[in-house]
C-alpha cells in the first residue's frame, strides 16, 4: 500500500469539528504525548504544553486561533502534519516520536512560503542544534522561557522534546544528534509496516485504511501502559468494555506483540483479565435472542488470543460455549470508529464461522464496492490461518483469487455472494455468481 493511498484528506477546522487528540509514542513505551488539532504538544509527564507561533512578513500567527489551519495524520499512523497559511505559502509543522535518547518527540517546522519566517516555541527545554535568537519574541507576548528560531525560505528546522524526564540524569543529559534522527517519511514507513503485519485490506473508501492504521498504532503505543490508560487512544475504554479489550489484545498479537515474553506476570494478568472478559460476555448474552455481531467477533478473538498464549483448553472452552449461544446479528451499515472498526471491515470480507469454516464476502459485496477491485492481505481466520484474496470483475460477476496460509483443509465459502461455491484448496481462482 503506497503512502499516498493512506494519507487522510485535510481536516477543515471549525466550531463544528470535534477536537483531535493524536497519540504519539513508541511501540510498547511507557510514555506518550498528545498532539491536538492545532499542533500543540502535551507530554504525559505533567510538563507544560508546547505551543508554536509563526512570525511571517505581515504579523505573528497563532495556530490555536487561525482559521487557515489544516491538519493531516499521515497514512493514519502517528506522524501529524499541521499546515498554517501565511503570506506566500504555508508553514508546516510535523510531529512524531522516536526511541532515541530515551524517547523524543520530534517537531519539524518547514517554511514553504516565499519569504523567511521565525518560529517561537513556548518551552525553553526544546533540544536544538541551533542557538535561539538572542532577541527573543518581538511584538507578541509569550510565556517566560519561550525561544525563537529563524527559518529560511524552503528550509526545515528540527527540534525535540525529551520524553524521558523521569529517568536518570545520565539519560537526560545524553547528547542528541538531531540530524541523525529518523525522518518523518521513515517513521511513516516503519509504522505502516508494523500495523500491516496484522493484515490489511484495500477497498474503495479512502478512510478505511487510515482508521485501521490509527487504531492499531494507538494500541501499540499504549500497550506499555496500564489497561485503564488504553482509552487515551481511539480504541475504546478497554478497562470497562470487554469487547474492546479482547479485540485490542488480538490486534496486538497479530502485530507481533508477545504478551507472555517479558515476564510471567504480564501473561497472568492478561490471561486472567481475558478469562473474566469472556465470562462477562457469555453471562450477559446467555439468553439473548440475537447475539450482537461484535460479541461474536470478540469470542472468536478470545479463542485466537488463548491459543497464542498456549491456553488451548481455554480456547476450546470458549468455542464450545459459543456454540450454545443464539445466532449472530449482521454488522451495522455504518463503520464504527473504535477498535470494532477493524472487526467490522474484516467481518464483511473474511468471516470465521462457528464450524471453523471461513466465508469470503459471506454477507454479499457492499453495493458501493461493486465494480471496484478489492484486496485482502493476511487477515486472520482463526489462530492458525490467514486468508488473502483479490476481487476483479468480469462484467457483473466477481472473479475471486485466493490464498490461505496455515494447515491444509480449512473450508472456504462465499455465502450470499455465491452459496454454490466452496473450496478446501490453499490457492485458486473462480468466478462467483455475485448477488443472488
Amino acid at each position: 500500500m503506497s503512502d499516498t493511498q493512506g494519507v487522510i484528506s485535510s481536516i477543515s477546522l471549525s466550531a463544528r469539528v470535534r477536537p483531535a487528540a493524536h497519540v504519539l509514542g513508541i511501540r510498547g513505551g511507557g510514555w506518550n504525548a498528545i498532539v491536538n488539532e492545532r499542533g500543540s504538544v502535551r507530554l504525559n509527564d505533567g510538563s507544560p504544553v508546547l505551543d508554536w507561533h509563526i512570525a511571517a512578513d505581515d504579523r505573528w500567527h497563532d495556530p490555536s486561533v487561525e482559521p487557515s489551519v489544516r491538519q493531516t495524520r499521515r497514512a493514519g499512523v502517528p506522524v501529524i502534519e499541521t499546515r498554517l497559511r501565511i503570506p506566500g505559502g504555508d508553514a508546516i509543522q510535523r510531529v512524531y516520536a522516536v526511541a532515541d535518547a530515551g524517547g523524543l518527540v520530534v517537531i519539524e517546522i518547514t517554511n514553504e512560503s516565499t519569504l523567511p519566517i521565525a518560529v517561537a516555541f513556548t518551552r525553553s527545554d526544546v533540544v536544538s542544534s541551533r542557538t535561539p535568537s538572542p532577541r527573543g519574541a518581538q511584538g507578541i507576548e509569550l510565556p517566560a522561557g519561550s525561544v525563537v528560531f529563524p527559518v529560511a525560505h524552503g528550509s526545515t528546522l528540527r527540534v525535540a522534546l525529551r520524553a524521558a524526564m523521569h529517568v536518570a540524569n545520565a539519560v537526560e543529559k545524553t547528547v542528541v544528534d538531531l540530524d541523525r534522527l529518523p525522518s518523518f517519511e521513515q517513521l511513516q514507513k516503519g509504522w505502516l509496516k508494523a500495523v500491516e503485519q496484522a493484515g490489511y485490506v484495500i477497498v474503495p473508501e479512502g478512510a478505511v485504511a487510515p482508521l485501521v492504521a490509527r487504531l492499531r498504532s494507538d494500541a501499540l503505543i499504549l500497550s506499555g501502559h496500564e489497561i485503564e490508560d488504553w482509552a487515551i487512544g481511539a480504541g475504546g475504554d478497554c478497562a470497562n468494555d470487554p469487547v474492546a479489550y479482547i479485540l485490542t489484545l488480538q490486534q496486538l498479537l497479530r502485530m507481533g506483540e508477545k504478551l507472555n515474553s517479558e515476564s510471567a506476570q504480564i501473561r497472568v494478568d492478561h490471561a486472567s483479565r481475558l478469562a473474566q472478559s469472556v465470562e462477562t460476555l457469555l453471562k450477559d448474552n446467555k439468553k439473548a435472542s440475537i447475539l450482537p455481531w461484535d460479541v461474536e467477533r470478540a469470542l472468536f478473538a478470545a479463542q485466537f488470543v488463548f491459543a497464542r498464549m498456549g491456553e488451548n483448553r481455554a480456547a476450546d472452552d470458549v468455542a464450545t460455549a459459543q456454540l450454545r449461544l443464539s445466532s449472530c446479528a449482521e454488522p451495522p451499515n455504518v463503520m464504527p470508529t473504535d477498535i470494532r472498526a477493524i472487526a467490522w471491515v474484516e467481518e464483511k470480507m473474511v468471516a470465521v464461522q462457528r464450524d471453523g469454516s471461513v466465508q469470503i464476502f459471506g454477507r454479499g459485496i457492499p453495493r458501493l464496492w461493486l465494480g471496484a477491485n478489492l484486496e485482502c492481505h493476511r487477515v486472520a481466520a482463526g489462530s492458525l490461518h490467514t486468508v488473502s484474496f483479490g476481487i476483479r470483475w468480469h462484467g457483473e460477476k466477481p472473479a475471486l483469487l485466493w490464498e490461505v496460509a496455515g494447515p491444509a483443509g480449512i473450508k472456504l465459502t462465499a455465502g450470499k455472494c455465491d452459496p454454490t461455491w466452496t473450496s478446501v484448496e490453499a490457492t485458486g481462482e473462480t468466478l462467483l455468481l455475485g448477488f443472488v
